[in-house]
This record gives structure tokens, sequence and C-alpha cells, in this order.
């Protein structure tokens, strides 16, 4: 089929793609200006405002300061552990599972179901299920799983003689809390990444593994040597996106109902605007992490993409 020239097209049609073309990105333009300039500028001004009294009528009177980073700086810099210095631990533990253990273990399981392993069929689906029922029912399962009467609790039974309490202890000691939570994450986190790799590997022409193939490669060289640079836009795609989250990695906390042990930072900043209502200490916490993050993530971004093998097909 050839293919039409914009310049041989008929006026009428010219002048109407032209109109398409500008009302499309209008309403572009119109979104990102309203959902994501404006929601996030006024966001960056609260960062800055602070309550210094209010007024006859029951308004409250700011000032613009740098009072709210200063308590944010005190409570980084204070001695022991603080809330927010729990939060950060545990959400930068978020991020170490999900970039150096869920995502290569992902990329491992959709090569071998790309390869058509017994039962790959079943395993993919098997593997997305997670991803598609509701998060509320899947806390559910998951606490009756490792709770009183449950299957782990019939399992410790028969091996030990021991009964485990109808709430969970895996929950309810802070020791092991934050654990189980990444557990459960690392359970239902597989379900995404898997569509995405097989998809991208799913795209590779067949001509290329029978060559590797009568080349004599085995398994791990067509893994690394064949298969991954073809599909390196979406391995670092994956994992810039993982980067983006660096500190907002989270668990279900607020499914799951734990003490302040199991807090993440995006659940901490959560939590100060749901108990005090007040806005301006938690968008001073955004800014500041978002400022931190920033150069991290471009910086990876550029060393992917020194990587980049720039293979085409």
């Amino acid at each position: 089929m050839k293919k039409i020239q914009f310049e041989k097209m008929p006026k009428t049609y010219r002048k109407g793609s032209t109109i398409f073309i500008i009302s499309m990105l209008i309403i572009s333009l119109l979104w990102f200006a309203v959902f994501y300039v404006g929601v996030n500028f006024n966001s960056i001004l609260m960062a800055f405002k602070t309550v210094v009294g209010v007024t006859d009528n029951g308004e409250a009177i700011f000032e613009y300061s740098l009072k709210n980073y200063e308590i944010l700086w005190n409570e980084l810099t204070a001695e022991g552990d603080t809330l927010i210095k729990i939060s950060i631990r545990n959400t930068l533990k978020y991020f170490a599972l999900n970039f150096f253990v869920t995502i290569p273990i992902t990329y491992f399981v959709s090569y071998f179901l790309y390869k058509k392993i017994f039962l790959h069929k079943f395993l993919r689906v098997l593997f997305y299920v997670p991803s598609i029922v509701s998060s509320v029912a899947m806390v559910i399962i998951f606490k009756n799983m490792i709770g009183g009467f449950g299957p782990l609790d019939n399992l410790m039974s028969w091996i030990t003689g021991a009964e485990m309490p109808a709430v969970p202890a895996f929950l309810s000691n802070p020791e092991y809390a934050t654990n189980t939570i990444l557990f459960y994450t690392f359970w239902t986190g597989f379900g995404v990444n898997i569509v995405l790799f097989q998809g991208a590997m799913g795209r590779i022409p067949e001509e290329v593994i029978e060559a590797s193939k009568i080349d004599g490669v085995n398994w791990w060289q067509e893994l690394f040597h064949v298969i991954t640079p073809m599909v390196w836009p979406t391995i670092s795609m994956s994992l810039i996106v993982a980067m983006t989250g660096i500190f907002m990695s989270s668990g279900p906390i607020l499914l799951f109902a734990t003490g302040e042990d199991t807090y993440t930072l995006s659940y901490y900043i959560f939590s100060q605007v749901r108990d005090s209502g007040i806005f301006y200490y938690p968008a001073s916490m955004g800014v500041f992490f978002t400022a931190i993050s920033m150069p991290i993530v471009f910086l990876f971004r550029f060393i992917m993409d020194k990587l980049d093998p720039k293979i085409e097909y």
C-alpha cells in the first residue's frame, strides 16, 4: 500500500486534519495545565506556608518561610529512631525489594514463560491474577493464609504441634510486620512486569532465535547475549520507573492496618494529612524528597541510555 503524502491530500482534508490536531493538542495542554501544573504549583506554594494566626472571621493567616523545612530537618537529625526515620528506612526496603529482587526475578520468569515451559499458560495467568483481583481481597486472603486456622497454621501444627494465634503474629509483632508485608508485596508484584517483558520478547523475530541455536548458544547465552539487548528499552523503562519511586515505594500499609513500625514515607505523609488536616508540612516533605530524587533519576536515566545497545529490528 502506498503511503499518502500530506501535501497531495485535498485542501479540505488538510484543513480538517489541522483543526483536529490543534483540538487534540488544546485538550492535552489544558489537562496538563490544570491537573499537573496547577496542582503541583499549589503544592509547592503550600510547602513554604505556615499558619501564624487566625482572623476574626476564623480564616487562617499565612506567611511564607522555611519553617516547615526546619521542622523536617530537626526530625531527620534528631537522635534515636524518629517516625520519619523509620518511614524512610522502610521505604528504601520496598524500593530495594522491587529494584533488586522483584524485577530481575520477573525477567527470568518471563524468559522461561517465553520459552513455553511446561504449564506456561497456567503460570502466566497465575502470576497475573493478583494484579486484577481487588487489593482488599488479596490482603484478606493473605491474612487468612498466615493467621490462625489457615494453611500455614495447619502446616506448623502438623510439624511442631504449635498453634498460631487468630491475629497473625507476623503482623502484630513489630519485629516481623514490615518483612511480612514485604513478602506480600513480592508475592503480588509479578503481574505487570511479566506482561511487559513477555510482550517485548514476543516481538523478537523467530529467525534471530533460530540463528542463535544454529550457533550453539545455551539458554544463558541466549538470554543475556541475544534477548536482553533486543528488549533493553523495556528493561530500561521498568528500572527507570522503579527508580522514580525511590522515596515513594510502599506496600498496602493502610489495608494491613499495622502500627507505626511499618510506616513508609508515603504513608507517613498521608497520616500527617489524615490526623492533622494540615497540608503544609506534608507538602514540604514531598518537595524535599522530590528535590533529592530528581537528580538521582536523571543520572540513572543517563546511565541506562549509555548502556542501551540500540538494536533495531
